[in-house]
C-alpha cells in the first residue's frame, strides 16, 4: 500500500502542486513571524548587553501604568538626591544620573544646517538625552568631536549626522516644548557596534539642558557600577534597594538590558501581530482548499480504492494511504513554507532598514521552535484537513469498483440542516447584542457573533449550495444557450465541493467587506461628527499616524493668536494618565487638555450634564458611559496619575456626550501643567476674527509654521479629508495582506477546476464528440468558475455587511454614528471576484478544450 500511495503521489504530482502552495503561503507567514521575532530579540538583547556590560544595577522609578502604543512603561521620576544616597551604598564604586525625554509628533525634533529635520515624522524616535560623563558607565562610545559640555552644545549618534551630511561644528535647531534652541554638534557617538539604536535619532545634552528639556528637577535613571567585583550584582541591587524612598526601584544590570530590549522590541509588535494574523487567515483558507481537493482525489479514486478493497486491502490500510498521501503533502509544505518564511523575515527586516529603523545586522535567527512550528502546522493542518475525505474513502465499498463515478450525497445531511442553522441562530443573536445592550460592553459579543456567522454559512453551504447556484446561473442559458446550461449544471450538482470552494472565497471576501464597510462608516461618521460638532475655521495640527496624536509645542499657540486676522485660539493638549475611581477600579487612558473659554468658539460637543465651560482648575470632563460605568456624578472625585508619577484628585465638572470631540477625559491647561512635565499640543482650533479672509489668514499661518517639521494648517475640507485619509490608509494595509485569501481562495479554485475536469474526461469527450467546440468548452468551464466565484463573493458580503453593521451600533458612544455601505466598492468586489474566477479557470479551461476526443471517450 505504501508503494502503491508514493507511486499515485508521483503520477498525479501536477494536481498537487497548488495545494501545496496554498499551505505553504500560510507556513510562510508564520514562521517567518517566528523567525522575524526571535532575529529581533535577539539583535537587541545582544545589543543591550553589550553596551550595558558594565552596570551592575539600574535604579529608576516604580511603574505607575503601561503607556501603551509602544512607548513602555510610564515610571515615576526620580529625586536628584537619590545620586548621592545610592553612591554612599556599600560596595557602588560609581553612580551616574541619567535624563531621557521622547515626545511625540514635532514636540521633540533636531533639525539639520539645511532646514531639514533629521528622521522621519512616523518613523524611529526621537531621543533627547542627558550624556553621561563616566565613560565606564555611558552606554555610547564616541567616534568623532568631545562630548557636550556647555549648555548650547549637543552629540548626536553617527548614523543621524551621516544621513543628514551634518559635521562637527555645524549649529542645529532643537525643537522641545519650549520652543526652538540652537546648539553646536560637538561629537559623534555609536551606541556599542551601531551607528544608532534601532534608528531612533539620539541628541545628548549636558545633564542641566537635559532636565530644562524634559521639564525636570530630578531624573529618570541612575547608573551603578560596583567596585573591586567582590559584591555579586544580586548582593549590591538588594543594598541598593533598601536604600532608596519610596516610589524608586533598583534592579540588576542583567535585568536593565533585557528591560532596554523589550522596550525595543515592543515597538515591533504591530508586525508580529499583523503578519501571525494573516498567517491565519492564509491557514483557514487553505484547509478549506485541502479538504476539498482530497474530497475530490477520493471520489476520482473510487473505482481504483474499490478494487484494493476488492483484491484483500482492509479499511484501515485504504485509511493509512490516503493520510500517508497527506503526509507527503504536509512534509512538502512546510520545508517550502518555512523556506518561504526566511525569505519574509528578510523581506520585512530590509522594510524596516529602508524605512528608518537601522536595526543591527547579526544574521536571521532560525530557532529549533520555528522549524518545530512550521513543519508542526503544515503536517497538522494538511492531516486534519484530510481526515474526513480520508474517513470517506474507507466506505467506499468493493462493489463501487463497477461504477464510473462516485456521487456526492453528503451535501444535505439533516445533521449539517441541524448544526448549520444552530450556529447560524447563534451568530444572529450574538449579533443583536448591539442593538440590544447598546454600549461598548457588546462587541467582544458581537465580535463571536461575527464569527459565528461565518462557519454557520461555511456548514450549511452545501444544503444551499445546489438552489442558490441555479438562481445565480438562471440568466446564463438565456445568453449563452448550452454552454451557460453545463456550467450551471455542473456547479449544481456537486453541491458540497461547489460549496467547499466557495467557502474559501467567502472568508476572505467576508473580512474584506467587513473592513470596507466598516472604514466607509466610519469615514462618514467623521464627516458628520465634525461638520456637526466643529465650528472652528482653521486648526493646526501635526501630522498623524496610527499611534498617539502628533505633539508640537505650547508656544505655537502664541505665535498664532498673534496673527492679523485670528479672533480666538483654543488649544488642544495631549497626555496619557492612569484614573483610579472611587470604586478601586483603574484604567489608563488619554487625557486631553483645552481652553474651557474659548472652547464653545471652536466646538459645540453634545453635553450629558453640565457645560465645557463648566470646566475649571483642578475640574475634569468626563464620558457620560465612564460615568454610567463607575455611577459618577458631578461634583464627585477621581485621582489621575500622570506619566511622571505627578497626581491629582480631581473633581468632575461636567459630563460629556461626545467622544468625538472629547474622548473619554478633557482637562484645563492649569491641570495639565501640574500632570505633565513635557507638554504638547495636538491642535490649535482657530476662529477668525470677522470680515477676516481665510485664504490670507491660513497662508499667514503657514508660514508661522513653516519652520515646524510635519505641523499643517488645515481648513474645515482639509481637516475632514485628512482624518479620513487616516483612515484609508490603515484600511487599504489591511485589505491588501487580505487579498492574500483571496489569492488562496482563487488557487482553490483553479485546483477543483482541474481536479474535476479530470473527473469528467469521458463526459467531456462526448460533448466534444456530439459537435461541441473547444471555445464553448472553454467558456462553459470560465462560467463555472464565475458562479463559485460569485457566490462566495455574494456570501461573503452578506456577512461582511451584517457583521459591520452589528459592529457600528455597538461602537455609536464612541462616535460611530452612520452605518454606510460604499456600493461602488461593493460592485468593485463583485466585479473583480468574477474576473479573478475567469483568471483562475484560464488554465483548467484550456486543459479541457485540448483532450483528444477518442482518449477522452476511452478513459477510465
Amino acid at each position: 500500500m505504501r508503494r502503491v500511495t508514493l507511486r499515485s503521489i508521483w503520477e498525479h504530482k501536477r494536481r498537487l502542486v497548488s495545494t501545496v502552495l496554498a499551505i505553504v503561503l500560510g507556513v510562510a507567514f508564520m514562521s517567518g513571524t517566528f523567525v522575524f521575532a526571535d532575529t529581533i530579540d535577539k539583535v537587541f538583547d545582544d545589543l543591550f548587553s553589550d553596551v550595558n556590560e558594565a552596570v551592575d544595577v539600574q535604579v529608576q522609578g516604580v511603574t505607575l501604568f503601561d503607556g501603551g502604543f509602544g512607548g513602555g512603561e510610564a515610571r515615576e521620576n526620580l529625586d536628584i538626591s537619590i545620586v548621592d544616597t545610592v553612591a554612599a551604598v556599600e560596595g557602588v564604586d560609581r553612580a551616574a544620573p541619567f535624563v531621557q525625554t521622547l515626545g511625540f509628533g514635532a514636540t521633540n525634533r533636531v533639525i539639520g544646517p539645511d532646514g531639514e529635520v533629521l528622521g522621519a515624522s512616523q518613523g524611529p524616535p526621537t531621543l533627547l538625552e542627558s550624556w553621561i560623563d563616566d565613560d565606564v558607565l555611558n552606554p555610547y562610545d564616541l567616534a568623532d568631536g568631545a562630548a557636550p559640555t556647555a549648555a548650547d552644545q549637543i552629540a548626536l549618534n553617527v548614523a543621524a549626522a551621516d544621513d543628514a551630511e551634518i559635521e562637527i561644528g555645524d549649529t542645529l535647531t532643537v525643537l522641545t516644548q519650549f520652543g526652538e534652541s540652537s546648539y553646536t554638534l560637538v561629537g559623534t557617538f555609536t551606541f556599542g557596534e551601531a551607528e544608532s539604536a534601532a534608528g531612533a535619532i539620539s541628541a545628548d545634552f549636558t545633564l542641566p539642558e537635559a532636565q530644562r528639556i524634559a521639564g525636570l528637577d530630578g531624573l529618570t535613571q541612575v547608573v551603578v557600577a560596583a567596585g573591586d567585583g567582590s559584591v555579586d550584582d544580586e548582593t549590591l541591587t538588594q543594598r541598593v534597594a533598601e536604600a532608596l524612598p519610596d516610589g524608586a526601584e533598583a534592579i540588576t544590570g542583567e535585568e536593565a538590558s533585557a528591560q532596554d530590549a523589550a522596550n525595543v522590541q515592543e515597538g515591533f509588535a504591530f508586525f508580529r501581530q499583523l503578519l501571525t494574523i494573516f498567517g491565519a487567515i492564509a491557514l483557514l483558507v487553505g484547509t478549506f482548499i485541502i479538504s476539498n481537493t482530497f474530497s475530490i482525489l477520493v471520489a476520482q479514486r473510487t473505482r481504483e480504492l474499490a478494487l484494493l478493497r476488492a483484491i484483500g486491502a482492509s479499511r484501515r490500510q485504504v485509511l493509512t494511504s490516503v493520510m500517508l498521501e497527506a503526509a507527503v503533502i504536509g512534509l512538502v509544505a512546510a520545508v517550502l513554507g518555512l523556506l518561504g518564511g526566511v525569505a519574509l523575515a528578510i523581506a520585512v527586516t530590509a522594510g524596516l532598514s529602508a524605512s528608518g529603523a537601522d536595526l543591527p545586522t547579526s544574521g536571521l535567527v532560525i530557532s529549533s521552535t520555528t522549524v518545530l512550528i512550521a513543519f508542526v502546522i503544515g503536517l497538522g493542518v494538511t492531516m486534519i484537513a484530510s481526515l474526513l475525505p480520508a474517513v470517506q474513502a474507507t466506505r467506499v465499498p468493493p462493489l463501487a469498483a463497477l461504477r464510473e463515478v462516485a456521487v456526492d450525497r453528503a451535501g444535505a445531511s439533516k445533521a449539517r440542516i441541524v448544526v448549520g442553522i444552530g450556529i447560524l441562530a447563534l451568530g444572529a443573536w450574538n449579533l443583536s447584542a448591539a442593538w440590544r445592550d447598546g454600549s461598548s460592553d457588546s462587541i467582544p459579543v458581537v465580535g463571536l457573533g461575527a464569527i459565528a456567522l461565518i462557519v454557520g454559512a461555511i456548514v450549511i453551504g452545501p444544503v444551499l449550495a445546489e438552489p442558490t447556484v441555479r438562481i445565480l446561473g438562471g440568466w446564463l442559458p438565456r445568453v449563452k444557450g448550452v454552454t451557460g446550461r453545463l456550467a450551471t449544471e455542473n456547479a449544481a450538482r456537486s453541491p458540497k465541493r461547489t460549496s467547499a470552494t466557495a467557502s474559501a472565497l467567502l472568508i476572505g471576501v467576508a473580512l474584506i467587506g467587513f473592513i470596507t464597510i466598516f472604514g466607509e462608516s466610519a469615514r462618514v461618521s467623521v464627516r458628520s461628527e465634525v461638520e456637526r460638532g466643529f465650528t472652528g475655521d482653521l486648526i493646526v495640527q501635526a501630522d498623524a499616524g496610527f499611534g498617539p496624536p502628533g505633539g508640537f509645542s505650547p508656544t505655537v499657540a502664541d505665535d498664532i493668536a498673534a496673527t492679523d486676522g485670528v479672533d480666538s485660539v483654543t488649544r488642544v493638549g495631549f497626555t496619557q494618565g492612569q484614573v483610579a475611581y472611587d470604586d478601586g477600579d483603574t484604567a489608563t487612558d488619554f487625557v486631553f487638555a483645552l481652553d474651557p473659554e474659548s472652547a464653545e468658539d471652536a466646538f459645540t460637543p453634545r453635553m450629558s450634564e453640565g457645560a465645557i465651560t463648566d470646566l475649571g482648575p483642578g475640574g475634569l470632563v468626563v464620558d457620560v458611559g465612564v460615568a454610567e460605568n463607575h455611577a459618577l456624578a458631578i461634583g464627585d472625585t477621581v485621582t489621575v496619575t500622570g506619566t511622571g508619577g505627578q497626581m491629582e484628585e480631581l473633581r468632575i465638572d461636567a459630563i460629556s456626550d461626545d467622544f468625538t470631540l472629547l474622548g473619554n477625559f478633557s482637562i484645563d491647561f492649569d491641570t495639565y501643567g501640574k500632570l505633565v512635565t513635557e507638554q504638547q499640543l495636538v491642535q490649535v482650533i482657530v476662529v477668525l476674527a470677522d470680515g477676516a479672509d481665510l485664504e490670507t489668514v491660513q497662508a499667514d499661518l503657514e508660514t508661522v509654521v513653516a519652520d515646524i517639521p510635519s505641523v499643517n494648517v488645515l481648513d474645515r475640507e482639509e481637516f475632514i479629508g485628512d482624518l479620513a485619509s487616516q483612515i484609508t490608509s490603515f484600511l487599504t494595509l489591511i485589505n491588501a495582506l487580505l487579498l492574500l485569501s483571496i489569492v488562496i481562495a482563487m488557487i482553490g479554485i483553479a485546483n477543483t477546476l482541474s481536479l474535476s475536469i479530470h473527473e469528467r474526461t469521458r463526459e467531456l469527450g462526448l460533448l466534444r464528440a456530439v459537435g461541441m467546440s473547444r471555445s464553448q468548452l472553454r467558456s462553459a468551464v470560465r462560467w463555472e468558475a464565475v458562479i463559485i466565484s460569485l457566490l462566495g463573493t455574494i456570501v461573503g458580503l452578506g456577512v461582511g455587511l451584517l457583521s459591520s453593521w452589528a459592529l457600528v451600533t455597538a461602537l455609536g458612544s464612541f462616535g460611530l454614528s452612520t452605518f454606510s455601505i460604499p456600493v461602488p466598492s461593493m460592485i468593485v468586489v463583485m466585479v473583480a471576484s468574477a474576473a479573478l474566477g475567469v483568471l483562475a479557470s484560464i488554465r483548467p479551461a484550456r486543459r479541457a478544450a485540448k483532450l483528444d476526443i477518442l482518449d477522452a471517450i476511452g478513459a477510465e
